[in-house]
């Protein structure tokens, strides 16, 4: 990837540029421990960075019905969204100084989540940034969410600009595996899960938070 030839950037939303994330995983996880309901975390980290349903027979350990505890961590979660989309959420290191390098050398900025719309809206407005994205697609613009790549492609076609030509910031692997399939150079920012071996090689890079993809950025700045 040639930094210089990057016209657009997808941003991914929850533990990207939100620290969204690890709120829900928390918020679920204190949740069934206060109502003493044995569950298997590692199945709920597994459908983090996708619009897809938890496996609540690997999941669920607890005598709860399946059905009856998916409806309770749903509606909780979107009660702790709720909070959010009111209160504000811390955004994630490095992210104000992005935006303001990408500002700089004219790039488009994009957001690409699996959350629907209109609570990406309301998440991003409640930050102040929701006007720095020209467009916002979302698994529910589509007909299949992360990791397949409907919503990135959809990303370049709105935006008119080719796959090739963008550049994909996410921190999950069903992201990168998105961005990978629909031909997009993808930087990973880990936050709850860092990726597997064979999803990390196939990146362009894996960042310590967004400070590092500002600093590449920087150098186009730095050479016009």
């Amino acid at each position: 990837m040639n930094i210089h030839d990057i016209k657009m950037v997808i941003f991914d939303m929850d533990g990207l540029m939100l620290d969204t994330e690890r709120y829900y995983y928390y918020s679920v996880k204190e949740m069934c421990e206060k109502k003493n309901i044995e569950v298997d975390m590692s199945v709920y980290r597994a459908v983090i960075g996708t619009s897809g349903p938890i496996d609540m027979e690997k999941f669920n350990k607890s005598k709860y019905p399946h059905n009856v505890l998916e409806k309770m961590i749903c509606q909780y979660v979107e009660n702790r969204r709720n909070e959010l989309c009111e209160k504000g959420v811390a955004t994630k290191k490095g992210l104000t100084e992005l935006l303001n390098t990408l500002n700089e050398n004219k790039i488009v900025k994009v957001v690409g989540t699996s959350t629907p719309k209109p609570i990406a809206k309301k998440l991003l407005k409640s930050v102040g940034i929701e006007k720095e994205f020209s467009i916002i697609v979302s698994a529910t613009d589509v007909k299949n969410g992360k990791p397949a790549p409907d919503i990135f492609l959809l990303a370049c076609k709105e935006a008119q600009i080719p796959p090739e030509r963008s550049l994909v910031l996410e921190d999950s692997e069903p992201g990168a595996k998105a961005a990978k399939a629909a031909g997009i150079p993808c930087i990973i920012v880990p936050d709850i899960n860092y990726p597997k071996k064979e999803v990390a090689e196939g990146a362009e890079m894996i960042a310590k938070s967004l400070l590092d993809v500002e600093k590449l950025f920087a150098v186009i700045t730095t050479n016009i």
